[in-house]
């Protein structure tokens, strides 16, 4: 077992991903999770959330908990997915023990350095808006707490998805990360309706994209993924006459993000990037927005 220390502010300028920080119900959570890690002999174990809830008995993980849990530890690079469930919160994962300990004390500092700002307090009950940003490497972001993490966001509402998740997004590039968690999303039976352009051009990149995560979805899931292209250039100038430009995701009507990046490396990791996060009614006139744009847009058969 790991004593608790006094909180600092020096996790503001390490190298962790504070979404199991932010997104846990109760701080008391992360001790115990930190503690159970920590005494595993094994240097790693499959584990999902019901394993966890038996051996935890203080405190049951919501699938709230459980998202933002293996999320984080997803994020941090100590844990894959192994398995799926209904829905992310189920899925099995395969944990580095001593890693992940050390991941949630980072976590476990992080929330009670929230908590002493604060913003835990703020933040219970989740705002109808809220920022999300990428920022270029080196630039000092301590005391931002009210700005969330983009490339975590985005991962986040595409696991916490249940029926549809809505994408709207110019340009791709073939990173394992979104491969993977956009073909996971037709895996566990949601319906995935990617918007985007020009897919009958030369850009080796998109192309790659979409048969990238085309393959990794299985084939008796295949019909979830739906793809459509909306561009569409002048006869006489041959140039464009309108096209997909948006940056949309939306999961389910529950949560959707709008902001200026492209699902490609740099927007999620290194440009200054920035949008927001909506809930609420909002996220309803959203859906119906995309869905008639969708509509109008011309069907794409994969493979291309």
């Amino acid at each position: 077992m790991i004593d608790d220390g006094e909180p600092s502010d020096e996790w503001f300028n390490n190298d962790l991903e504070f979404t199991i920080a932010r997104g846990v119900s109760d701080s008391e959570i992360l001790p115990l999770l930190r503690d159970y890690f920590a005494e595993r002999s094994e240097r790693l174990i499959q584990i999902n959330r019901t394993e966890l809830n038996r051996s935890i008995e203080r405190h049951r993980l919501s699938k709230s908990d459980a998202e933002s849990l293996f999320t984080g530890l997803v994020l941090n690079g100590v844990a894959d997915q192994k398995r799926s469930g209904v829905s992310f919160a189920d899925y099995s994962f395969t944990v580095e023990c001593e890693a992940a300990a050390r991941i949630l004390e980072g976590q476990r500092i992080a929330r009670a350095a929230l908590e002493e700002a604060g913003v835990t307090e703020k933040t219970s009950r989740a705002p109808d808006v809220e920022l999300t940003a990428t920022f270029p490497p080196g630039i000092h972001r301590k005391g931002m707490t009210d700005v969330r993490p983009l490339s975590s966001d985005l991962r986040k509402l595409f696991f916490d998805a249940d029926s549809v998740v809505r994408i709207a997004n110019p340009y791709f590039n073939p990173n394992p990360s979104v491969v993977g968690d956009i073909a996971s999303l037709a895996n566990r039976g949601v319906t995935t309706k990617i918007l985007t352009r020009e897919t009958g051009s030369a850009n080796s990149k998109l192309i790659s994209t979409l048969n990238s995560v085309h393959e990794r979805v299985n084939p008796g899931n295949r019909h979830l993924l739906r793809v459509r292209d909306l561009y569409e250039s002048d006869d006489e100038t041959g140039r464009q006459a309108y096209a997909t430009h948006a940056k949309i995701a939306i999961a389910d009507r529950d949560i959707c993000y709008l902001g200026s990046a492209n699902l490609t490396d740099t927007s999620l990791s290194n440009n200054f990037e920035l949008g927001i996060l909506l809930q609420g009614e909002t996220v309803g006139s959203a859906v119906d927005v995309f869905d008639v744009v969708f509509d109008f847009a011309k069907k794409v058969k994969l493979p291309l």
